[in-house]
């Protein structure tokens, strides 16, 4: 407890505030930019079923430092990654409740008729909640699952 008061001390409450809303903004950002905003091209990459041109190529030479040389496997590789990426952003999202997951569904991962997405006016009433609890809920769903999928792959070393 000394530790909490002692540093209730260094910091004011404004200065805390500001920390915390700047890291949930960091989130909020990592979230949309690096896997929502992404996640149409992903899919589309992962259902992807035609298959390249096929060319052999014989050479004396060795292909250099990329053992996958081939179109096919290259091609292969990319639908399997971009599979793996969706069920990494799924498994992520199954830690939210319910509700922040319709949201999440909702506003980044359908689309209307001429390709864009629903607006905010659209989906507050389909999940039966007022516009204020709905922008802080949809803060809440995206902070949550930005720390979740960051968390996943700073353990790895992966971001």
């Amino acid at each position: 407890m000394n530790f909490a008061a002692d540093i209730e001390g260094v910091f004011s409450k404004a200065e805390i505030e500001s920390f915390l809303k700047d890291e949930q903004q960091f989130y909020i950002k990592y979230a949309e930019e690096n896997w929502l905003d992404r996640y149409f091209k992903i899919k589309a990459m992962s259902q992807k079923t035609q298959v390249p041109s096929i060319t052999s190529v014989i050479s004396d030479t060795p292909g250099g430092s990329n053992p996958n040389n081939s179109k096919t496997e290259q091609f292969a590789l990319k639908s399997i990654q971009a599979r793996e990426w969706l069920d990494t952003i799924f498994d992520a999202m199954e830690s939210l409740a319910p509700a922040e997951q319709k949201l999440i569904e909702l506003k980044y991962m359908k689309k209307r008729n001429d390709g864009s997405r629903y607006s905010d006016e659209v989906i507050y009433p389909q999940l039966f909640i007022g516009k204020t609890r709905y922008y802080e809920l949809k803060k809440e769903a995206l902070e949550m699952l930005g720390r979740k999928l960051y968390g996943l792959f700073s353990e790895r070393g992966c971001s």
